[in-house]
């Protein structure tokens, strides 16, 4: 079953700041969008029946970085700093080794 999960994200990435901002609230809300039933249910439930539901998380951050790039306009920055400091840390931590 093929969802419209670029569709969904970036519906809910051009109406929620806080979406843009927090990867658990988005798929949250992908979920809930999606799929209403499986939203009152427990953590362990969703997650033992998400694949069955056609609904991938692989796919939903996928989607949210190419809403990015198609409006980098709408990037948090405080969230993009942070992002971009930990990757240097990454590089610099590797070239020590």
């Amino acid at each position: 079953m093929k969802r419209p999960i670029k569709k969904t994200v970036y519906k809910i990435l051009n109406k929620e700041e806080y979406a843009r901002k927090n990867d658990c609230y988005l798929i949250m809300r992908v979920v809930q969008e999606l799929e209403p039933e499986l939203a009152g249910r427990t953590f362990t439930n969703v997650m033992q029946n998400i694949n069955f539901m056609g609904i991938s998380f692989e796919g939903i951050t996928r989607a949210r970085r190419k809403f990015f790039e198609d409006y980098p306009e709408l990037k948090v920055e405080k969230v993009e700093k942070a992002r971009r400091e930990k990757e240097q840390e990454y590089y610099l931590e590797y070239m020590r080794r």
